[in-house]
């Protein structure tokens, strides 16, 4: 499930287009049949970011790729947003009588967790580097999460023609699920 460069490239301008609040963003995302399996591979694009919270939990002087519950806990946060989120989102959607929406919602929460990952994963590289102090890049990563929930939000609204507050309920409970899967993961193992 390997994303092309185009398919990449498409999916950041329709990242970028959410973010700047363009009405035309979601016609740069692929979501035909083949995009929805597609935007699955984006999880390759946040090989970077699981690295460098690995190096932050571990420290830069120890390997970084260990089989213990700190692995555990990421990669099951990995898996919750990329399979557990849109199963649930399967059965909320149906409720809310959307299920045209499905694939939409899918396709671009993918392709906008991939590219959050990354940016989240920028404070975390300044922080190894020397370039900030924890302090800062704390702060750093509380302002791009921030973003992310809000571009989710954003993108929640404009795909399932949702009212702000339910876009935000719907955007708190996939990053809650997210959340509860890594630390129920994290404490079990």
């Amino acid at each position: 499930m390997f994303v092309s460069a185009d398919e990449v490239t498409r999916s950041l301008r329709g990242t970028a287009g959410l973010i700047g609040r363009r009405p035309d963003a979601l016609r740069h995302f692929d979501v035909s049949e083949r995009g929805f399996w597609r935007s699955f591979g984006a999880v390759w694009l946040t090989a970077p970011a699981v690295t460098v919270a690995l190096f932050l939990e571990r420290g830069a002087g120890t390997s970084p790729f260990q089989l213990d519950q700190v692995t555990a806990a990421l990669l099951a946060g990995l898996a919750a947003a990329f399979l557990a989120v849109p199963l649930a989102m399967i059965v909320l959607l149906r409720r809310l009588g959307r299920t045209r929406a499905y694939v939409p919602f899918v396709v671009v929460t993918n392709w906008l967790l991939a590219a959050g990952l990354v940016a989240l994963a920028l404070p975390g590289c300044l922080l190894l580097l020397g370039l900030a102090t924890p302090g800062l890049a704390a702060i750093e990563a509380a302002a791009f999460a921030v973003v992310l929930l809000w571009l989710h939000g954003r993108a929640a609204r404009a795909i399932l023609g949702l009212p702000g507050p339910a876009a935000a309920l719907v955007t708190l409970a996939c990053f809650g699920l997210i959340v509860g899967l890594a630390g129920g993961a994290h404490a079990l193992v």
